[in-house]
């Protein structure tokens, strides 16, 4: 669980900000915590997860469970581009086999 929170903050922190010593200095975290938080080596505190939903512009349910909902449409649709496993964990949640992608909507008739 912990690895997992850590790739999708990962995941979406290199599609908001690719480098992760300007974003940790937005951020006023080190950059060592960030890269164990990505890691899995380490659990982002409560605080840190609301902060880092606010800044990557995702849900602390992003973050912690891999859910969709509630995130940005333009950025679900990257992050689902870049890491299609996403869907797995969605489709799961949504009661299988509902896809939430909107490209993939969008051509079924």
């Amino acid at each position: 669980m912990q690895k997992m929170i850590g790739k999708r903050i990962q995941w979406a922190r290199l599609l908001v900000e690719p480098n992760r010593a300007a974003f940790c200095r937005d951020l006023r975290v080190d950059r060592t915590t960030l890269q164990k938080i990505e890691d899995g080596d380490r659990s982002p505190t409560v605080f840190l997860v609301v902060e880092l939903s606010h800044r990557l512009c995702v849900s602390t349910d992003y973050i912690l469970k891999g859910s969709l909902m509630g995130v940005d449409g333009e950025l679900a649709a990257r992050l689902i581009e870049a890491h299609p496993e996403i869907l797995d964990h969605n489709r799961t949640a949504m009661g299988g086999g509902t896809d939430p992608s909107p490209r993939r909507r969008a051509g079924k008739k």
